[in-house]
């Protein structure tokens, strides 16, 4: 899967002349200093590829298992201002690091993020932040304690294309959320069958790594997830062959009432998650099922958005009139109504995310408050509330499969 993300992010980059921004990209004289815990093949294009234009971030160390693999990302990716690491304890241990960036499978995400903070680090870390709701209300304990800024890596939240989205959907145009409909496939063979996504004991499974579509249907389903209900109706898996507790595939619909929308009437929500599509006969590989698309019904229109994770590659929003039929279109790659005037249109929705998270470090540096940062216009975030009512999703999903939550 990553070669391929590499292979389709170096001809995103050559087809907008990227090569010449990251040579002319000059640093300031103080950047922010980032680890990375694990030389993870997500790295490349998750954050070496953003950092490597922005101007006030640089990569300051890499900590593997194996001292050889991290000095060979460093090498690899021309990052001169990073060192190897023999160890993720004495990355944290280094007073250079500020911050750091957190690849590592599913099921050590909550542990590290924890060490970080209390070793006085801001934490980017992958999605899913945790493996249950339970972790993320100790991480955002510690996080008030510390006064360290986490953000989870939901990066296709950061993209005005998910902003002009929001934005038609709470205008009130189209009128109140009827339904919200996600889905996320893979065909089979596209991961190894050992990969740690199928292993219960790293946290896997389909809801786990696909858990953008829960991101989705919360964030278009509600204004705000602040006291939102959530009830599952139907939790339907599909089980790994190798592992009865893991969810190769699951077919969900659950509802979320918030109280200051649709006059307090649910929004049902439908979600769709499948990490290995059974190939056709056996025998032909089914690659018009890995779609992803994010589908919200209103009273009076239908909005559709393809991609909604990598909106950067390529889409188009659709907004269908139901009286009329009448079909409007739209994208955004810059600005928007979060991000107001920034952005380029080459930016990846890694660069927006990475944007994001040093300009809430920086607030944080300079007095502010986490409260306050969370106040600041044009600094659109994912806020640990929201990853606690986006696992609570999963949390709920998995308890309605019989699966039991993650540990």
């Amino acid at each position: 899967m990553s070669w391929v993300l590499d292979l389709v992010l170096g001809f995103h980059n050559w087809r907008h002349g990227v090569p010449k921004i990251i040579a002319s990209t000059k640093k300031s004289t103080s950047p922010l200093r980032l680890g990375v815990l694990g030389a993870a093949a997500i790295n490349p294009c998750a954050i070496f590829d953003p950092v490597s234009t922005h101007p006030d971030v640089v990569i300051s160390g890499i900590a593997a298992r194996s001292e050889t693999k991290a000095e060979a990302q460093i090498t690899q990716y021309k990052l001169q201002h990073a060192r190897a690491y023999v160890s993720y304890d004495d990355l944290l241990a280094d007073p250079e690091i500020e911050a750091v960036y957190i690849p590592l499978p599913n099921g050590l995400h909550a542990e590290w993020t924890l060490k970080a903070l209390r070793a006085g680090k801001h934490v980017l870390v992958e999605k899913p932040i945790a493996s249950n709701a339970e972790q993320i209300r100790g991480i955002k304990r510690v996080s008030e304690e510390t006064g360290k800024v986490v953000l989870e890596a939901f990066h296709w939240r950061l993209h005005p294309a998910a902003h002009l989205v929001k934005s038609l959907v709470d205008s009130g145009d189209y009128g109140a959320v009827q339904e919200v409909r996600t889905r996320m496939a893979l065909p089979a063979g596209t991961m190894a069958k050992d990969d740690i996504r199928f292993q219960y004991g790293l946290a896997g499974g389909s809801c786990m790594d696909m858990i953008y579509v829960y991101s989705a249907t919360s964030y278009f389903a509600a204004p705000s997830l602040r006291d939102v209900k959530i009830e599952v109706q139907s939790a339907v898996p599909r089980v790994n062959a190798r592992d009865g507790k893991i969810d190769e595939a699951m077919t969900t619909d659950y509802t979320i009432t918030s109280p200051s929308a649709n006059n307090g009437q649910p929004v049902h929500c439908h979600a769709e998650t499948d990490l290995a599509v059974p190939w056709l006969w056996g025998i032909i590989p089914p690659l018009w099922e890995g779609t992803i698309t994010a589908t919200v019904e209103l009273e009076k229109a239908t909005i559709v958005f393809p991609n909604f994770p990598g909106p950067w590659l390529s889409h188009t929003i659709t907004v269908t009139d139901r009286a009329t039929g009448k079909v409007t279109k739209h994208s955004a790659y810059t600005d928007g109504p979060q991000w107001v005037r920034r952005g380029q249109s080459w930016w990846t929705t890694y660069r927006y995310q990475l944007e994001a998270f040093v300009d809430r470090v920086r607030a944080v540096q300079g007095g502010k408050s986490l409260a306050e940062t969370e106040e600041m216009e044009r600094l659109p975030l994912v806020g640990l509330e929201e990853s606690e009512a986006v696992m609570t999703i999963v949390d709920k999903v998995y308890e309605k499969a019989g699966l039991g939550v993650r540990m």
